[in-house]
């Protein structure tokens, strides 16, 4: 086509959609591999990366390409063609050049010219600190010939440098506040004219509040914690204005104000030296100030020894016990509630139904349990004894010391007598109730307290026995002669005793063939942090690839979500071994319709730590080799962690930290690989 051509569009419209419009695709792409190209890092150019790309007949030659980290790629200083590197830092790592319009000249290679450095000292710059900058520093480089003129640079925090305002020049200062001092100027491209210096304007600040003249107000509702910001009349600190914290922007929003839909805000900012201030916005309040009112302290805060924490107990459900101020052997003992998080309901109150106390369990800075609860509470049950030992986790006590007998009085009664295993002239006496087939403890009822065994099992020997734990009575042992040395009592032969607990019974039917045990299959924390709330179950060909179910609460089973989402139905249902208390799985006819995943990869505590800084944003840093000098960053985001360095260029990668406990947390990675590259490990740049 010559430039004459015409190109004649009828007047048919579209009914496709517009695509996107990318020239590179049509034209040829060239893999190169070193070393016919060098990377040179720690140069003297604004990103501190050049690419070079070598002359095939001659190395004195070469093509320039600056590194643009928006775009992750390297740019030709002469035409403009983009480069991408594929495989960084790998021994297949190759770059991808096109042949697009690409006939820019050679340029002479000088490796010196990329590390050109000079150095500037006193009196030729000077820094300004408690500026009106975000940083709260400035970099002054003055005119050698003028010093009404100079080039001016802000600090970067994440980069510890300086950089000017103008072309981007990178500025770095050694040997801070020393007498040898001085400026490390990188003074490639640095052809930025001169501006007028003036040292005024770097102290006319915003409108701003000093640390002195605001509060920061906290108040728990539930596991949710509001703030609010009191910001006082500079004359007159009885009068106020209230700003709400809206956690989607960080902010503080004037709440009188938003009712007449005008936002005034304050930011919350810090200075070099750590101390907090805020800014306001430019609008103006059209809100009263209203009187100001203390904080009410309707949170009591309770801290070890005053209260103890019970992670694993005999029932699986975590107890605290909150003591009496003045006598630490009496205590309200606390179980955690089902759902939610951290919420713990006093046991008695709870007893009473006419009541409930609760509390929250909380973690402070170091990981130091706290409790804390409404001061406008108070308990309808009375303090019990502290004894611990009823809830620890007991080894299983399988009995078959015992006998059976009834009462002349009550001819249709049974009862079972568990020899005690310390002193066999003892016994716990137990009553049998048709009604629910089991037994119950008949002394520990008189004491109000109600102690449940299961029906007698059979082993493989077709031996009966009981499945007994002495120390959740609250009773004492009876002495074995007073039920069989009286007439009170008739002793009972087994063949004698027939149970009609079939009658009023439904027996559970369970498909042998449908039967999966542990380590087959595992539980993990549901989507909204609930024990248990997911489970796993590995494929049986392949270990590394699981099917994932989410429990139904109203169903009581587990339901493997892909396969839901097409309309199949497969399930999982839990059961426990009463014998050896484990629990196995019966799992659905149905089979799956969909895919396995792979099994997320774990890392161990000693793999991995866990930062915070003042501002309480957490940071996750994951080892990646057992010399532990290079990390994988990740930052928190609401339900997890994820990689900021990958967000940035458009892929996904997030990890979890599970765990009930500090001594068994661990970290659950997602699938998905890293394409960012792993940072050198600088503990001193991290807060733990």
């Amino acid at each position: 086509m010559d430039n004459n051509s015409i190109l004649k569009i009828d007047d048919k419209k579209h009914v496709c959609s517009k695509v996107q419009y990318f020239p590179d695709k049509y034209f040829e792409i060239q893999a190169i591999k070193k070393p016919k190209y060098e990377i040179l890092e720690t140069c003297n150019t604004k990103s501190g990366k050049v690419l070079i790309i070598f002359n095939p007949n001659n190395r004195n030659e070469c093509h320039e390409y600056a590194w643009r980290n928006h775009k992750k790629a390297f740019r030709c200083l002469s035409c403009g063609i983009t480069v991408h590197i594929h495989n960084a830092l790998k021994e297949t790592e190759y770059i991808e050049l096109l042949h697009l319009n690409h006939g820019c000249e050679y340029r002479q290679f000088n490796r010196e010219k990329y590390f050109d450095i000079q150095e500037i000292r006193k009196p030729n710059y000077e820094i300004l600190e408690n500026c009106n900058t975000k940083t709260g520093k400035v970099l002054i480089v003055f005119n050698a010939n003028n010093r009404n003129e100079c080039h001016e640079f802000r600090f970067l925090n994440r980069e510890k440098a300086y950089y000017c305002l103008d072309c981007r020049a990178r500025a770095k200062v050694q040997n801070a506040s020393m007498e040898n001092e001085f400026i490390e100027f990188f003074k490639f491209n640095h052809g930025c004219e001169y501006r007028q210096f003036n040292r005024e304007k770097y102290f006319k600040f915003k409108n701003f509040v000093s640390p002195g003249n605001f509060e920061i107000q906290t108040e728990m509702f539930g596991e949710r914690e509001k703030k609010s910001l009191i910001i006082f009349d500079e004359n007159d600190r009885t009068k106020c204005y209230i700003y709400s914290f809206r956690l989607s922007k960080k902010i503080f929003i004037c709440f009188n104000c938003e009712k007449q839909n005008v936002i005034v805000s304050a930011k919350l900012q810090q200075n070099c030296d750590g101390e907090n201030y805020f800014i306001l916005s430019k609008n103006e309040h059209v809100c009263e100030m209203v009187k100001y009112e203390p904080q009410k302290m309707n949170d009591i805060i309770l801290r070890a020894p005053n209260i103890k924490v019970m992670e694993k107990t005999s029932n699986g459900i975590p107890k605290v016990f909150v003591f009496d101020s003045a006598d630490k052997s009496l205590c309200h003992i606390f179980s955690k509630f089902t759902y939610e998080k951290n919420r713990y309901e006093c046991l008695g109150c709870k007893e009473k139904t006419k009541g409930l106390f609760t509390i929250y369990l909380c973690n402070d800075e170091n990981g130091e349990y706290f409790v804390r609860m409404k001061n406008n509470q108070k308990h309808i049950c009375q303090l019990r004894k502290y004894e611990p030992e009823k809830y620890a986790i007991t080894e299983i006590s399988r009995i078959d010391t015992y006998f059976f007998y009834r009462k002349n009085s009550m001819p249709n009664s049974i009862n079972v007598a568990i020899f005690d295993s310390n002193d066999s002239t003892f016994c716990y006496p137990f009553f049998y109730q048709k009604s629910t087939n089991n037994f119950h403890c008949s002394n520990c009822l008189k004491l109000k307290k109600s102690y449940v065994i299961a029906f007698p099992k059979i082993d493989e020997n077709n031996k009966e026995y009981f499945i007994h734990h002495p120390k959740k009575h609250i009773c004492k042992p009876k002495r074995i002669s007073s039920i069989q040395k009286t007439s009170k009592f008739i002793l009972l032969e087994r063949k004698d005793i027939v149970f009609k607990e079939k009658e009023n019974t439904k027996e559970v039917k369970i498909d042998e063939t449908r039967i999966l045990k542990l380590p087959n299959f595992e539980f993990r924390h549901g989507k909204h942090g609930t024990p248990e709330g997911k489970l796993v179950i590995f494929d049986t060909n392949d270990k590394s690839l699981c099917y994932e179910y989410y429990f139904v609460i109203r169903d009581k089973y587990f339901i493997c979500g892909n396969c839901e989402t097409k309309k199949h139905r497969v399930t999982a249902k839990v059961h426990l071994n009463n014998e050896t208390n484990e629990k196995f799985l019966e799992l659905s006819k149905n089979e799956h319709i969909c895919e396995p995943k792979l099994k997320p990869k774990t890392i161990a505590k000693s793999m991995f730590e866990l930062y915070q800084n003042k501002n309480v944003d957490k940071k996750l840093i994951v080892f990646t080799s057992e010399k532990k000098d290079f990390v994988y960053e990740y930052c928190w985001k609401e339900s997890g962690f994820y990689c900021p360095q990958c967000m940035k260029q458009h892929k996904y990668v997030g990890a979890k930290v599970r765990g009930e406990n500090e001594n068994e947390k661990f970290v659950e990675l997602s699938n998905v690989e890293h394409i960012c590259k792993q940072k050198k490990f600088v503990e001193k740049n991290y807060k733990k």
